[in-house]
């Protein structure tokens, strides 16, 4: 087989993978998303562990608390397990300022101070799973979307109000969207935390 041979080869495996990386995610409802890209840390973002009983054992915070945490002293890989911090329950109360479905099935929802008056951004996210549909409904009502929708990346959703909000759920270190330095910011989007509180296991709308 000739070196040029295998380059084409190379090219056409390569070409493939990325026909199969940019399919359209699909949503034909609130809880049912079809070709969803899941990667890097996949069986901790799903983890569906209950929040525990004992109340006194979910710290409650606000997003400027979470922006203030120092950032991750570990290096973590795409097949990390939890550590340090992400093992511990919050109760996160802020307001809703975006809201979109990632590339992943994920809802995204980024939360700020209800008073609006400190800095810093924390993103909750809601798996799309059995278990979250009754969340990701709730989610969806706050927008006007129509199903089915189709989309390559992110797809941003319009929020008529921004509800205040309490989610429950364990800490997760985003490494995708973290600094190299390991600094308790988002590499791009330095007004958020690259803690995030993923995934939610409660929400309620105050």
């Amino acid at each position: 087989m000739t070196r040029a041979t295998l380059t084409i080869g190379a090219i056409a495996v390569l070409c493939s993978i990325a026909a199969v990386t940019a399919q359209p995610i699909t949503c034909d409802s609130p809880c049912e998303c079809h070709h969803a890209h899941g990667q890097g840390r996949w069986a901790v973002k799903t983890d569906s562990s209950l929040p525990p009983t004992d109340v006194s054992a979910i710290q409650s915070v606000t997003p400027s608390d979470v922006f203030s945490w120092p950032g991750m002293d570990v290096h973590l890989t795409w097949q990390s397990e939890r550590t340090g911090i992400e093992n511990n329950w919050f109760a996160l109360t802020g307001r809703v300022v975006a809201v979109k479905v990632e590339a992943d099935g994920d809802l995204h929802l980024a939360l700020q101070d209800a008073t609006g008056d400190k800095p810093g951004i924390v993103v909750c996210e809601i798996p799309a799973k059995p278990y979250w549909c009754q969340m990701r409904q709730a989610v969806f009502s706050w927008t006007h979307t129509r199903f089915p929708f189709h989309t390559s990346s992110s797809k941003k959703l319009n929020v008529a109000n921004s509800p205040i909000i309490t989610v429950v759920g364990k800490a997760f270190w985003d490494i995708g969207h973290a600094p190299k330095d390991g600094s308790n910011r988002r590499s791009h989007l330095p007004g958020y935390a690259a803690y995030e509180i993923h995934p939610v296991m409660k929400l309620r709308a105050q």
